[in-house]
């Protein structure tokens, strides 16, 4: 009965199998199987997008709202160390505040170890989160100090972000001066003047007062740039109580706006603080927290918002609660502005729990994303799912019309491929890319190919490079002949000279008679000065080995290079004067920094000017130079001497290279060597200049540092 019934189920298939042709059946079993399984997975993938946006949302929230309450608390952490640090200071007589000119080095070292960013680092209005220019550690604005008697100092960014010092000494003429700062922290030029400002009028002066300990103060104005800031104050006295003055720190509410806009809450989605009487402390979408009435900035309220997302969540906070004083608790809620869901979550800051360590701040961080954000994105999966499905349909339809061409295609490429070989055509590859019999056939087919082609290549190459090799060996054994033969010349011609001389004195005292010897000054004088030129010759030689081998040891540092140049001449007086020497130093001394080591650049110029000496007849003048030009220092060591020959300059640096014609030289010809090794460890070049007659000129190239 089963089988009856299976024949005649089957039967109608395999009739059907027979009219159907072959890339038919290799085709549609890849569209089923295709369109099911995208089918059911765009399916699931929908309903699971649906069962989870509202947990992503709330997760989403509170990773935002907990994020931006620990950097809020990192951020402000700052201004507050600051204040207590300075206070402490006073109150422990570390600091001279009644001469509050001394405390500008002070706050500007304070400064420059708390805060590197201006803090308000664009005024473009069209863009949603400006960028600073530089990194910013803690955002702080300003570090102050004020005393009772009206003296005030402060070190800070003003709103052009440019670094300022503004001070008022009540002990000259009580003007407040304001004055621009260069990077070193030192007085540019004086800015402005405002004869009447007065530290004790300002609200974060009277706030800390009357707090008695440190305490934030509301947003306030300053009064040299009119910009919003918010700071952390507290007063300190002497030890019996009496009142000395302020120490202030100051955070921009840009800078905070900043650090909210680098919170990223999605793309649509944006976080904004505010107080409990709405004012708007800061937001991530740019939106600047005040606005121009009359000339004078005044804070907005959030119910005036630019942004309308900004508005539809105050508007709805109030609705809810009526004051937004009422919120004292991390809350969460949903809201329709346009038929639009809108997840809202409210916390305070810093809460209850941590309101001693923020004093006088009460704020509301409110973070906000519409429903969209995460809508767009599954409906954008939907419209990805139909579109691979397409694409696999069409991808499956391709697929098997080349499925039935390679089944065929493998016998008629094996076929070609072997006429190729019998006429000889080794290039030939066939092009079989499948397991099997034949698979396995066309494999080892194109790897004899490869091995006999490879082989005859590898047995060309190695010729080749024996040839090349042989070569490289012949030029390299002239060139170690050549140095060897110069150096055997030197040393056999600079180092027995000497030996012979001292060997002829040592013979003439040993044929006089007696026990004890005379031995003429000059003589000693001469034998000193024949052992320190073989010292010398001695010397050049390790060093330019120790060059060779291991290259120029550097420790460089910033220098001053009219510094190093004026100690390198002091060394050489003696032979200036012995050969009556007039020596130029036309170094400026304003030159920038250069990064080089004191110790090997010295002996640069001891060795330009010594070989200078040694091969001009005495009178010589020496000339110094030295310029900026981009990144580098510029030097030259030039004089009026004989000059040098063309075909001379061209191996002057080259090692145990002597000239022609030096009448006093006794050196190996390792001085300029060396010069050019040094030179170029510090990175620069050297060259040289010069014509018969007409002097000659050293130039080098140093790094500024």
């Amino acid at each position: 009965m089963r089988s009856s019934l299976r024949r005649t189920l089957l039967k109608p298939l395999a009739s059907l199998s027979k009219r159907v042709p072959l890339r038919a059946i290799l085709i549609i079993p890849f569209l089923l199987q295709i369109v099911a399984i995208v089918g059911v997975t765009g399916y699931l993938s929908y309903r699971n997008g649906q069962d989870a946006v509202r947990d992503l949302v709330s997760q989403l929230e509170r990773e935002a709202s907990d994020r931006t309450r620990q950097t809020l608390e990192t951020y402000l952490r700052i201004p507050q160390i600051v204040t207590e640090m300075n206070a402490d200071n006073v109150r422990l007589g570390l600091l001279d505040f009644e001469n509050i000119s001394s405390l500008e080095p002070y706050l500007w070292e304070q400064f420059q170890q708390f805060s590197n960013q201006p803090f308000n680092p664009t005024s473009s209005s069209d863009q949603r989160c400006f960028k600073p220019t530089t990194a910013q550690p803690s955002g702080l604005t300003f570090i102050a100090l004020a005393t009772e008697t009206g003296s005030y100092i402060d070190i800070g960014y003003n709103i052009d972000n440019q670094l300022e010092l503004s001070i008022r000494d009540m002990r000259r003429d009580g003007i407040l001066q304001v004055w621009s700062l260069n990077q070193w922290g030192r007085r540019i030029k004086l800015t402005q003047t405002v004869p009447t400002y007065d530290p004790r009028r300002r609200p974060w002066y009277q706030s800390a007062v009357q707090a008695g300990s440190l305490v934030w103060v509301d947003p306030y104005y300053t009064v040299t740039d009119n910009a919003p800031v918010i700071s952390a104050d507290r007063p300190f006295s002497d030890r019996q109580g009496n009142l000395l003055g302020v120490a202030d720190a100051t955070l921009s509410l840009a800078g905070i706006g900043q650090f909210l806009c680098d919170l990223k809450v999605g793309s649509t989605g944006q976080i904004f603080i505010l107080e409990p009487d709405g004012d708007l402390i800061a937001t991530s979408t740019g939106e600047k927290p005040f606005r121009l009435e009359e000339q004078e900035k005044k804070l907005i309220n959030v119910r005036d918002s630019q942004n309308s997302l900004t508005r539809a969540t105050a508007s709805f906070l109030q609705r809810s609660y009526g004051n937004l004083s009422n919120i004292s608790r991390s809350q969460e809620f949903e809201f329709h502005e346009n038929g639009k869901r809108r997840f809202v979550k409210v916390q305070p800051f810093p809460g209850i729990d941590r309101r001693s360590g923020f004093r006088g701040l009460d704020w509301l961080v409110v973070v906000v994303i519409p429903e969209e954000e995460f809508m767009a994105k599954i409906n954008a999966n939907t419209r990805i799912t139909i579109l691979l499905c397409l694409i696999a349909l069409l991808v499956a339809i391709a697929l098997g019309i080349a499925t039935s061409r390679w089944i065929a295609r493998p016998i008629l490429e094996m076929s070609r491929a072997a006429e190729a070989l019998a006429e000889g055509d080794w290039d030939r590859e066939v092009q079989i890319q499948r397991s099997g019999e034949l698979g396995t056939l066309a494999g080892a087919f194109n790897h004899m190919r490869h091995q006999l082609k490879q082989s005859h290549q590898q047995l060309a190459e190695y010729s080749q490079g024996l040839e090349q090799k042989n070569k490289q060996l012949e030029t390299l054994e002239a060139e170690l002949r050549r140095q060897l033969n110069l150096f055997l010349h030197a040393v056999s011609h600079d180092l027995r000279n000497p030996v012979l001389g001292t060997a002829m004195v040592l013979n003439n005292l040993s044929e006089q008679s007696g026990d004890d010897l005379k031995v003429p000054r000059k003589i000693l004088t001469r034998m000193q000065e024949s052992n320190q030129r073989q010292l010398e010759l001695i010397n050049s030689l390790i060093d330019s080995h120790a060059a060779e081998i291991w290259g120029i040891a550097l420790h460089p540092e910033p220098i001053a290079l009219c510094d190093l140049v004026h100690s390198a001449t002091s060394d050489l007086q003696p032979m200036f004067e012995k050969e009556r020497t007039s020596l130029i130093d036309r170094i400026p001394t304003d030159l920038p920094l250069i990064k080089a080591d004191p110790l090997q650049l010295a002996r640069v110029y001891q060795n330009l000017m010594a070989n200078a000496l040694k091969h001009n007849p005495p009178g010589l003048t020496i000339t110094l130079t030295a310029e900026p030009r981009d990144e580098w220092i510029f030097c030259t060591v030039s004089d009026n001497g004989i000059g040098i020959k063309s075909e001379q300059r061209d191996r002057l640096f080259d090692p145990y290279y002597r000239g022609s014609k030096k009448p006093k030289s006794v050196g190996l010809g390792l001085g300029l060597y060396l010069c050019h090794q040094i030179i170029e460890a510090h990175g620069g070049a050297i060259g040289v200049e010069s014509e018969p007659g007409q002097g000659t000129l050293f130039w080098f190239t140093l790094p500024v540092a």
